[in-house]
């Protein structure tokens, strides 16, 4: 509502004797009235703080701490958008962007405290005393300084029947009234704030003017539309013409989150003073808003910002889902901290006062200057009400309106003439009762007011608060509506909240007190009244939590108050616009009161539309929250009573992949997928023939008219929802090894659209049979699929999710076979933000993962850069629960610590990232045996590069076990090129012939993809020759090719090991080639190793400059650990230059392969 009138008249008459201040639930306490007052006996309670100097000091000294960390960092100003080098130019909008975190604590700029209390304890009154306190030490000078911002918002025990995000809504309504307030007058007007917050907006890829996430914040939070329409109208990007469309793809709660944290992050960025952010009940947030709290609140990214969550803690017990989220965020945050810095996570019990304190608030309150003058009243008060302040004061009033506290006019003080056991008894050992008596005793159309306006979790203007009243007999008009709302405000029941100008409860325990106000027999009519109000209010987006509130009445009402067919309507209705807003827990839970809506009817299937369309919507639901039981019983339901298969088949998509996601079953899956397609008239056979599929392949050749794959890009685009059963199929497929069926599946779906036209699901058909060929060794047909199946995704690019996935599977499994692994960072990158983007963990995970194992197999520098991409990376698997890939994340980063810091035994992974033996007990079989398999081959990489043969002997032993495969390119190049290369080291070491047939299985495997022109696979091709059969001429082929692919750590090592053979120019070739493509990394091990050999030759000299070179290189890539041991072993490093080191790099070896690559490269065959 917007009552202007009031919003001036802050001082009220009290209720009986009391009086109550206008600013919102926290000021309960600071009444203000006439000079009279004392006059005529109302009782004025006082506006200090008592009690509660401990706590103020923490809050205090908390947010004086965020501030020296803002005004520390970066030379006084830390709060900015970090832009990386040319070569690590990344999107900030990604998550993994952000300056290296330098062993510092990444949540050294941001606090977070947790207070808990009982209702009524007083914790707004306490953070606005703080925010009170804070302003005046941090307030605004002359010199155009900011003041302090602060903003709150407060869950409503109906929060779960209002829109999703209520308090959050609050919140960011209360600060887009700051930053977009035009009135120059006014306090909280700041131009150069707001320019500021303007132009971060503006310049933002992802919630910048047309951009997608500009478009979410709009849907999801309308109040917010001012702002963002500000930013564009300063200053109108560039190609904004292109607006976002409404799209059928809705958002995920991950694009909700990100974009919001990408706003509160534009906004602190531009903030003088860190902002606060209150947030009071939060154990009445409904589960959209507690996960994005638990998102916003484990970001090392969001800086200059404390955040106060309070909480009833006697609402909350250890299965609560704010308890959950608390333990995530202390674990998340604290396993990052260092043990000498500041604790980013502070937890507050508000406790009730002492007896000391209730005895000053009395004395005050009834204007005694002396406190034993009331020690006989404050010891009955306390009694009754254990300190509470909300409690003591709605005592004391309930004295004064018994008149057994009173104003003596004769004296002119405050009386009572009761003992102390008397005055117990004339106060209520329950609060509630306490209050309801208060109602009870207003007037009768103001009780009907509150019992109204106790089932709205939000105010609504006049006119609908007219409609509200007006029911049955009665009949108001807005003047007098108006006139019951003062007469409530006035009366302590109701409080003006300033910012929004609106009318709120002065406390919960007064909304409470509402309830049943109203006899049990009218209750229904009246639900059923208030909600049809609701579902006639113009449904604008502001007043969207109408509709939640409307269907919540409603769901709530008896089988014979409610139609049962238009209450399942309604459900389905509301659910979508939930789903719309990426509240899939909202969104589940009114489908299955939709549900059971039509259960109830007895006519379930007798409307057939509508209860498909909702059975249909259960089961995508019930499959995203994770619900896989449900799921199958919808499933049921709609294959059992559906009349064609085309309305089977949204039933048969979700009943595969509930077999697949639960069981890991694929081969199951297969065989399902199998039946499922003969249903509609695929006819696969159970086992394929030679001479089945022969046909089938000679079918295919017909249909295609002995064109190449590329021909495809030409198909026509149609809806063909079949090929999603296709893709899941041939998934499974993929990962059981069933390659026949793969391929037959894949023959049929080309077959199908070369016949139909193409859906969004082809491409990633495509892309799979790509990367069933490439883990084959097919290179070369495997190219091409992956070449046709990104330019069909660009016939998709609405369908962003797909379209990643189709890319990250083409570059992750087929392209990096043959291209520079380099060239494939920035895709995985974008895929990761993409992917993480769209609400998709797992694969975004898994492009995440694929980027470091890309990024060590290229030889690029292990910058600082590159562990803070794994540190966040770390945190958001923390923040998704996703325990196997943060054992992966903390494996890869203790790998590259081990690299760039001197331990005693480098080849084991254990530190301060990752403790291996730790780690691995605790997990499964299965997850165990894939993470022994990667940690050994890190380890070994790392037995190599510090030349430890006994480890190299034990991991030998366990990796021979595993098979040569991997559908992740980049992982299994780096775990062969070491396995072959420690083997081939090994040849001479007894008790190693075992390895040799492993040895030259890798050989084999880049010898293959050497043949087809990679420039990944030549430099270890090489290297393993120089090492199988050493000489100088090998090996300086092996640093030659290394240092063309810019892999540093392999031209190293053949340099070291030049000093082991006989043929010369094998190993001066491999020198040359890991030179030559910049592999900075086997540059540098190649050299390590054919210094080795060159000493054991008696070349001292050559094998000094060699090791001179290969220090230099380690140097380059990051190895200091490596560059510590060879200091330690070779004297002469210590006085050696890189000039030295430059003269063995052959000239065309210079120049560097660029990171930055624009455009996705991909090679011909």
């Amino acid at each position: 509502m917007n009552p202007e009138d009031d919003a001036d008249d802050h001082y009220i008459d009290g209720c009986h004797g009391t009086l109550a201040p206008q600013q919102d639930e926290a000021f309960y306490d600071d009444r203000s009235d006439a000079s009279d007052d004392m006059e005529k006996g109302r009782l004025k309670f006082p506006t200090s703080m008592y009690g509660r100097d401990r706590e103020l000091e923490l809050l205090r000294s908390i947010y004086d701490e965020l501030v020296a960390a803002a005004t520390t960092h970066d030379a006084g100003k830390g709060i900015h958008f970090v832009k990386s080098t040319a070569e690590e130019k990344e999107d900030k909008t990604s998550s993994t962007s952000t300056e290296p975190f330098k062993g510092c604590d990444p949540f050294r700029d941001s606090r977070i405290l947790f207070m808990s209390g009982y209702s009524g304890v007083g914790k707004s009154a306490l953070v606005n005393e703080f925010i009170k306190q804070t302003q005046s030490k941090y307030q605004s000078s002359s010199d155009g300084s900011q003041s302090v911002i602060h903003t709150s918002g407060k869950f409503t025990e109906q929060s779960t029947s209002s829109a999703p995000f209520s308090a959050i809504t609050e919140v960011l309504e209360k600060l887009v009234i700051v930053l977009n307030d035009n009135v120059k007058e006014n306090a909280l007007y700041n131009a150069d704030l707001q320019s500021k917050v303007w132009t971060t907006i503006r310049e933002s890829e992802l919630i910048g003017p047309g951009k997608e996430g500009n478009q979410i914040l709009r849907t999801t939070f309308p109040i917010l539309a001012p702002l963002l329409d500000s930013c564009d109208k300063t200053s109108p990007p560039q190609g904004s013409e292109e607006k976002v469309s409404n799209s059928t793809v809705h958002p995920s709660m991950n694009a909700i989150n990100e974009s919001t944290h990408e706003l509160l992050e534009a906004i602190t960025a531009s903030l003088d003073q860190p902002l606060i952010i209150f947030l009071d009940d939060l154990q009445w947030g409904d589960g959209s808003s507690i996960q994005m709290m638990s998102f916003l609140l484990t970001s090392a990214k969001l800086r200059n910002i404390m955040f106060i969550c309070a909480y009833r803690s006697n609402k909350v017990d250890a299965g609560h889902s704010f308890a959950k989220l608390m333990n995530n965020v202390k674990e998340a945050r604290q396993s990052t901290e260092p043990s000498s810095s500041q604790k980013s996570v502070e937890g507050m019990d508000l406790l009730s006062l002492s007896r000391e304190a209730i005895t000053m608030f009395i004395a005050d309150s009834v204007k005694k200057d002396v406190a034993d003058d009331v020690a006989e009243l404050a010891e009955a008060v306390y009694t009754k009400t254990t300190g509470n302040i909300f409690f003591v004061k709605q005592a004391l009033e309930e004295l004064v309106r018994k008149n057994i506290l009173f104003y003596d006019v004769m004296y002119f003080e405050w009386s009572w003439v009761v003992s102390k056991l008397e005055l117990g008894n004339y106060m209520s050992d329950d609060v509630v009762e306490t209050v309801k008596g208060k109602i009870k005793d207003l007037p009768g159309d103001v009780q009907r007011l509150l019992v109204v306006m106790a089932y709205l979790p939000n105010t609504l203007t006049v006119p609908i608060l007219k409609a509200l009243m007006n029911h049955g007999e009665l009949s108001f008009d807005e003047a007098y509506i108006r006139d019951l709302l003062k007469k409530a405000l006035e009366e302590g029941m109701l409080l003006i909240s300033v910012e929004r100008r609106n009318y709120v409860f002065a406390h919960d325990m007064i909304r409470q007190a509402s309830f049943g106000q109203e006899g049990d027999e009218n209750q229904e009519e009246l639900l059923l009244h208030i909600s049809q109000v609701l579902l006639d209010v113009d449904q604008e987006p502001k007043m969207e939590w109408c509709l939640y509130a409307a269907v919540d009445l409603r769901n709530s009402l008896p089988a014979d108050k409610i139609n049962h067919s238009d209450l399942a309507k309604l459900n389905l209705r509301v659910a979508q616009i939930a789903r719309s807003r990426g509240c899939m827990r909202k969104e589940n839970e009114l489908l299955k009161e939709g549900q059971r809506c039509l259960v109830a009817s007895g006519f379930m299937w007798e409307d057939y539309a509508l209860t498909l369309e909702l059975y249909n919507a259960v089961i995508v639901s019930d499959y995203s929250v994770g619900s896989l039981e449900h799921a199958r019983i919808a499933i049921g339901e709609v294959l059992k009573h559906t009349k064609s298969l085309d309305d089977k088949l949204q039933a048969h998509r979700y009943q595969l992949l509930c077999q697949t996601i639960e069981t890991r079953d694929y081969s199951m899956g297969v065989e399902m997928g199998i039946t499922i397609l003969n249903l509609y008239g695929f006819n696969i056979p159970a086992k394929l023939k030679k001479t089945y599929m022969m046909k089938e392949q000679m079918k295919l050749k017909m249909a295609m008219k002995n064109r190449s794959y590329s021909c495809l890009v030409d198909l026509p685009l149609t809806y063909a929802p079949v090929l999603s059963i296709f893709y899941h199929v041939i998934r499974c497929a993929l990962f059981s090894e069933n390659k026949e069926v793969l391929k037959l599946l894949t023959w049929k779906a080309i077959k199908y659209s070369l016949k139909n036209g193409i859906d969004k699901d082809f491409p990633r058909v495509i892309s799979m049979l790509g990367a069933s060929l490439a883990k084959r060794g097919k290179v070369k047909a495997a190219n091409e699929l992956g070449n046709v199946s990104l330019q069909l995704t660009d016939n998709f690019r609405e369908e962003k999710e797909i379209c990643a996935i189709t890319k990250m599977t083409t570059f992750v499994c087929i392209l990096n076979q043959v291209q520079p692994f380099c060239n494939s960072l920035d895709p995985l990158l974008q895929f990761y933000k993409d992917l993480k983007f769209c609400g998709n963990v797992e694969i975004s995970l898994g492009s995440m993962l694929a980027y470091f194992h890309s990024y060590v197999a290229a030889g690029l520098e292990l910058s600082p850069l590159l562990e803070s991409k794994l540190t966040l990376t770390e945190l958001y698997c923390q923040q998704v629960h996703n325990p196997s890939f943060h054992t992966s994340f903390k494996m890869c980063r203790q790998f590259s610590l081990n690299l760039k810091t001197r331990t005693n035994n480098p080849t084991k992974l254990l530190g301060e990232a990752f403790n291996e033996d730790e780690e691995l007990i605790k997990m499964n079989d299965h997850a165990r045996e894939m993470a022994l398999r990667d940690s050994s081959s890190l380890r070994l990489q790392l037995a190599f590069i510090f030349w430890d043969e006994d480890t190299m002997v034990d991991l030998l032993t366990i990796l021979m076990d595993y098979p040569l495969t991997d559908q992740m390119i980049a992982r299994l190049h780096n775990r062969l090129c070491f396995t072959g290369l420690a083997v081939f080291a090994l040849g001479k070491r007894k008790g190693c012939e075992s390895f040799q047939k492993l040895g030259q299985n890798c050989l084999d495997y880049f010898a293959n993809l050497t043949k087809h022109g990679s420039v990944n696979a030549k430099p270890v091709y090489l290297f393993m020759l120089a090492l199988k059969k050493p000489s100088r001429i090998s090996f300086e082929k092996a640093i030659h090719a290394c240092a063309g692919a810019s892999m540093i750590n392999l031209e190293a090592m053949p340099k070291e090991r030049y000093a082991a053979g006989s043929r010369t120019s094998l190993f001066e070739e491999c020198t040359d080639v890991c030179a030559g493509a910049s592999m900075i990394n086997l540059e540098a091990i190649a050299k390590e190793r054919y210094a080795t050999y060159l000493r054991e030759e008696n070349d001292t000299t050559m094998a000094n400059e060699y090791i001179t070179s290969a220090y230099w290189l380690y140097q380059d890539w990051g190895a200091f650990g490596k560059v510590v041991e060879l200091t330690q072993k070779f004297d002469f490093l210590k006085n050696s230059t890189t000039n030295t080191a430059k003269s063995l790099r052959r000239p065309k070896s210079s120049k560097r392969v660029s990171l930055s690559k624009k455009k996705y490269t991909i090679m011909a065959e």
